[in-house]
Order: C-alpha cells, then sequence, then structure tokens
C-alpha cells in the first residue's frame, strides 16, 4: 500500500482569526490561536453553505443552490465612506460643480472585494448577476421599497425605479448600497453580517458616486450645447435620490446635503435644454416629488440660506400622496424665515395662520380622504388605518401653522385641541397594523410632542410611538428627534417655542435633525 501524502499547509490564515485581525498560525486541521480561545476554527479551503432562496434566471431558475461564504470584512483593505463636504458654505459654493464633489470624494481607484465575483459592469445583464446581487435588489424590492413610499400599494419604487437597474449601472449601484446598507441592520453591529453587508453598501455607494460624477459632467455638457438628453438625466436623477434616501438612513450624517444639491442641479440642468412645453414622464414626475418632499423636510429643521433654494414643485397627482400636506408645510416654513428676518411687529401674520393658510390645510385634508378611497388596499383595516394617518397629519399641520405663524398668547391654545385629537388617534392605532404606515407617523408624533411639556403621561405615549416608527421602518434620525423632544420638554421656558430652540442649537453647532 502506497503512502498517503502529507498534507500541505494552509496558504492563508483561517477566517476566525481575519476577524480577529490577528496572525494565524494556520495549524492543521485547526489553528491553536483559535483552540487556545475555545474558538471553533472554520479551517481555510472553501466552504459552501445553503442559503435561503432560489435562482430566479437561469439553467438553475427555481432551486436553491449552494454559494461561497464570505470572507471577513476585514480580509480586505477597507474601502471608506466617501468624504461628502457637508458644511453649508461648501454646499452653497457656486464655484464647485457637484460632479466635482463626487469625483473629489474618492481617495484613489475603486476596486471590488474579493467576495464579489463579478465586475459591476456585468450586473446589468440579468443571466450574470452574481448571487449576492440578486438577493440584494430583492431585498430592495420586499424590505426597502415599502419604507420609501407613503404607502405600500402604490409603490413607484417598485414599479418605476426598480427596473431602471436593467438598463442602468449607476441605478443599480444605489439600488445596491441602500439595500446592502438596509441588509447589514438584521445583525448585530460586531456580528460579521453587519461588517460584510456595510462593506458592500460601501463600495456599491462609491461604485455609484464615481460614476454619477461623470454623467453630471456630460448632463453639464450637454445643457451647456442644448442637446437632449432626458432619458439618462433621469436615471442620474435616480440614482441621486437613492443615494440621498440611503444617507436619511445615517444618524448624525449630512451627506444627504451633498444629494440634493447634486438632484437641484440634474433638475436645473433638465429644464434648461427642455423644450417649455414638454411633458414629463411619470418617472420624471415621481422623482420630482421625491425631490421636493425631501427638499421640504431637510428645510424644516435647517436655519440658514440653503432653506431658500429652488424647489420645483411637481404638478402632477400621480404618486403624490401627502404632498398637498408637503406643499403647505414648505410655505409654512418659509413664512416662518421670512417673518424671522423681518423682525417686524408689521408683518401680516399677528395672531396665527391667514385664512388661507387654513383653506390649504383643509383642502389637503379633503383631497387625502378622497384618495384614501380610491387606494386598492389589501383590507379594509388598511384603509382605515390610513385614514386616522391622514387626520394625524392634518393636525400636525395645523399645530405647525399656529407654532410658526401664531403669536405665543394664542399659539398653545389654538394647538391644544389637534394636538388631543393626535394623542387619540395614536391610541386607536395600537389596535391596528401600523407595520405599512410607521414611516409616514414621524411627522404628527413630532408635532404632538412639542406641545407635551410638563404631560409626563403624554409623553411616554409619543416615546411609544417614536419606538414602534423605529421598530418598523428603521431608526434614520429618529432617536435624534425623540432626544430633540425630550430636552425641549426638560427646559420649559427657556425658549419660546421649539422653532426658537432648533434654530439656536442649529446655529451654535450645525447640528439640524431630520423629522422623517
Amino acid at each position: 500500500m502506497s503512502e498517503r501524502p502529507t498534507k500541505q499547509p494552509p496558504t492563508k490564515d483561517c477566517p476566525t482569526c481575519q476577524r480577529r485581525r490577528i496572525k494565524c498560525d494556520r495549524g492543521l486541521p485547526g489553528c491553536y490561536k483559535c483552540s487556545k480561545r475555545n474558538l471553533e476554527c472554520p479551517g481555510y479551503g472553501l466552504k459552501l453553505k445553503w442559503i435561503e432562496g432560489v435562482a430566479s434566471r437561469g439553467n438553475l431558475r427555481g432551486r436553491s443552490i449552494p454559494a461561497a461564504n464570505a470572507p471577513n470584512a476585514t480580509s480586505q483593505p477597507s474601502h471608506h465612506w466617501p468624504q461628502l463636504s457637508t458644511t453649508t458654505n461648501d454646499i452653497n459654493t457656486q464655484n464647485i460643480s457637484i460632479s466635482h464633489r463626487y469625483t473629489s470624494s474618492h481617495s484613489g481607484p475603486l476596486s471590488l472585494p474579493h467576495f464579489l465575483p463579478s465586475p459591476l459592469s456585468e450586473l446589468c445583464l440579468a443571466q450574470s448577476r452574481p448571487l449576492h446581487v440578486s438577493r440584494l435588489v430583492s431585498w430592495f424590492n420586499e424590505r426597502v421599497a415599502p419604507r420609501l413610499a407613503w404607502v405600500p400599494q402604490q409603490n413607484a419604487w417598485r414599479r418605476m425605479i426598480l427596473p431602471m437597474a436593467e438598463n442602468s449601472e449607476t441605478v443599480l449601484s444605489s439600488i445596491l448600497a441602500i439595500a446592502a446598507h438596509d441588509l447589514a441592520s438584521e445583525y448585530h453591529s460586531d456580528d460579521v453580517g453587519s461588517q460584510t453587508y456595510h462593506q458592500m453598501s460601501k463600495m456599491y455607494q462609491n461604485k455609484s458616486l464615481a460614476l454619477l460624477a461623470k454623467e453630471l459632467k456630460t448632463l453639464s455638457a450637454s445643457s451647456s450645447s442644448g442637446s437632449d438628453v432626458s432619458a439618462s438625466s433621469a436615471f442620474t436623477l435616480a440614482s441621486v435620490i437613492i443615494l440621498c434616501n440611503n444617507e436619511f438612513m445615517q444618524p448624525q450624517r449630512a451627506g444627504w446635503r451633498v444629494h440634493l444639491a447634486a438632484a437641484r442641479e440634474v433638475i436645473l440642468a433638465s429644464k434648461n435644454r427642455s423644450h417649455p412645453h414638454k411633458q414629463l414622464t411619470s418617472i420624471e414626475e415621481f422623482l420630482m416629488i421625491e425631490f421636493y418632499e425631501a427638499s421640504v423636510w431637510a428645510n424644516l429643521t435647517t436655519f440658514d440660506d440653503s432653506s431658500e433654494d429652488v424647489k420645483p414643485f411637481p404638478h402632477s397627482k400621480e404618486n403624490a400622496v401627502f404632498t398637498d400636506f408637503v406643499r403647505v408645510i414648505d410655505e409654512i416654513t418659509q413664512l416662518e424665515r421670512l417673518r424671522f428676518r423681518s423682525q417686524s411687529h408689521s408683518f401680516p401674520y399677528h395672531s396665527g395662520p391667514s385664512p388661507a393658510v387654513i383653506m390649504q390645510i383643509n383642502s389637503a385634508r379633503y383631497s387625502m380622504i378622497h384618495l384614501a378611497e380610491t387606494i386598492n388596499f389589501h383590507a379594509e383595516e388598511d384603509r382605515r388605518t390610513f385614514q386616522l394617518v391622514v387626520l394625524m397629519y392634518y393636525h400636525a399641520t395645523l399645530i405647525y401653522s399656529c407654532q410658526a405663524l401664531g403669536e405665543p398668547p394664542t399659539r398653545d391654545f389654538n394647538a391644544n385641541s389637534s394636538r388631543n385629537e393626535i394623542l387619540k388617534y395614536l391610541q386607536s392605532l395600537s389596535g391596528m397594523r401600523i407595520d405599512l404606515f410607521a414611516q409616514d407617523l414621524v411627522w404628527p408624533l413630532f408635532m404632538a410632542g412639542t406641545e407635551l411639556r410638563g404631560n409626563p403621561e403624554a409623553q411616554n405615549l409619543i416615546r411609544g410611538g417614536f419606538h414602534s416608527v423605529m421598530q418598523f421602518s428603521r431608526t434614520l434620525d429618529r432617536a435624534r428627534v425623540l432626544s430633540f423632544l425630550e430636552s425641549w420638554w426638560k427646559n420649559p421656558g427657556a425658549y419660546v417655542s421649539w422653532i426658537d430652540m432648533a434654530r439656536t442649537q442649529y446655529r451654535s453647532s450645525h447640528c439640524d435633525f431630520l423629522v422623517v
């Protein structure tokens, strides 16, 4: 009988030592450093595991297939977040184009980690997509898109934006970035899954930014020459809006500022080269709505000249669910800023919002109640839940109009009844499915909370509401919104209104929070 061949020593460290960032002794059958710590050494060869899901295309359609274990995120050089400029001065600088900011956010060439098997240029070809891409696309469709939409049954993110990924490498990269970031939240922060998906998100975001820098240069050149590239501008705008939403998921980061500025540049460039009477496509209208609403929420707690930036208001009613309310909120915000700057007793709003503002708020309520009757909800209970959310929005916007445009003696009195209505509706929602509309509750919860100084019992209701929202639709900046409310509750008499408190904090630390 011939001798058994001796085993060759491993050529690379075991995954456990890689994760611990120590040098592996590469012992056989397992390394000594793992056994010394009572850790399981997974060995050194290629490991296969069965994952959830099935192949949707190709020869393996309908089958579950094995995939190689992803190495730990620490086994490759780290891909840093792009250093986006977040200061107001940088964003308002006219001499630096958005494409330059995107380009300058990278320090060196981008490379794909070895656990991503295909170059990104191949990902738009459905047949050659690696398995992790299919999973991320599916995650975006099933889990991310519903949280981006006001109403899951009217989800343009699924119907319009996701199909664009088949034809645009930039859109696909942006979708993969936000999907990987969201999927990373399913794991504990110390888990290898969290590290892996966070690295995927960073890599795809960097790739999208690099592609966007080139596209924005092309759009700028076409705008100057008068060329019509409306189709490509729609892809560019979609990518920017997705990345903006990805930044909204980063608490205490302000990268969304750069993306909103980029979206504004794309929209204005498109308007400059388009025929004045050209009708926008449904995708362009939807993207305009998304940009407008994101800008309004960002400006709500921003107290500088950036709130005066151009926000073209979309005229289409398609996919514009809460846009009528957002439009009134925008007008109230601009009036408050004008009033503050004027510091004049001759300002037309002495005792509260004008009849015109109240009429717009009522009109938004009627429009939304009518819309609720036309949406094909899966269950009648979902329709009733949505109607409650609409009424909460109505009362929240009334409160805001009183706070922003009313005098202190009348402000609290006018807001009390609306605050009580929101609390009543919030208690009614406790027995209903709020997971479908949790992302819509931040505004009414915040506005009711600003009227609850000295009411610990009601404050706990608001806390519980915020925790439910974060449980169902991710934390985003909502923990900081709740923290601001709690600071507001603890400082009675220090500020005339929460707006004054937010303005003071913004100017002292440039720490704006997002009510989204």
